[in-house]
C-alpha cells in the first residue's frame, strides 16, 4: 500500500512506548506495525518492509536483544530454582538429576526459541528510548520508494 511522505511522518506523534513493546513482542515493526521482518528465523532483515525503518540503527545494536534474551533465561532459572527449594524443603530425600536435566533443556534450548521475540522487542525498546532524527526518517521513506515516484516513499502507519 503505496502513500506518500508527508508533514505527519516527521512532525506527528510517535506510537506510545507500551504500542511500540507490544509491536515488538507480536514481532512486528515498532514503529508501524508491519509485519514480515524476518529473513529466516534468526535473522532480521535491514529494514521493515512497510515504513522502511531500520533496525540496527548503529554498530553493536543487537546486543540488547542478547541481552534481553539473557534476562529472560535467568528470570525462568531464578524461578525454578525458587521452585527447587520449596519442593525440596517438603521432600529432603529428592534428587539433583531432574532439575539439573530441567536447567540444561532449559538453557540450551529457550535462548533460541526466544531469540527472534528479543529482536524486536529490543528494537521496540531501542525505538522508544531513541526516537527518529529527521534523517532517520527520511532515509526509512527513501527506502521504501527508492524511486520516489510517488513524492518520496511511504507513510508510516500507526
Amino acid at each position: 500500500m503505496d502513500r506518500t511522505f508527508e508533514v505527519e511522518d516527521v512532525l506527528g506523534p510517535p506510537p506510545t512506548w507500551q504500542v511500540m513493546v507490544k509491536r515488538g513482542l507480536r514481532r512486528r515493526c515498532p514503529r508501524c506495525g508491519g509485519g514480515a521482518l524476518f529473513v529466516h528465523r534468526f535473522r532480521l532483515k535491514d529494514r521493515c518492509p512497510t515504513c522502511g525503518y531500520r533496525f540496527e540503527r548503529e554498530p553493536g545494536f543487537f546486543l540488547g536483544a542478547w541481552f534481553l534474551n539473557f534476562m529472560a533465561l535467568e528470570t525462568v532459572h531464578f524461578v525454578g530454582i525458587m521452585a527447587f527449594i520449596l519442593w525440596k524443603s517438603g521432600h529432603p530425600q529428592g534428587g539433583l538429576i531432574l532439575p539439573i536435566v530441567l536447567a540444561i533443556v532449559t538453557g540450551l534450548s529457550l535462548p533460541v526459541l526466544l531469540y527472534p521475540w528479543s529482536q524486536t522487542a529490543w528494537a521496540a525498546i531501542d525505538l522508544a528510548m531513541t526516537p527518529l532524527e529527521l534523517q532517520e526518517i527520511v532515509d526509512a521513506a527513501d527506502a521504501v520508494d527508492p524511486a520516489g515516484d510517488d513524492g518520496g516513499g511511504a507513510r508510516p502507519g500507526q
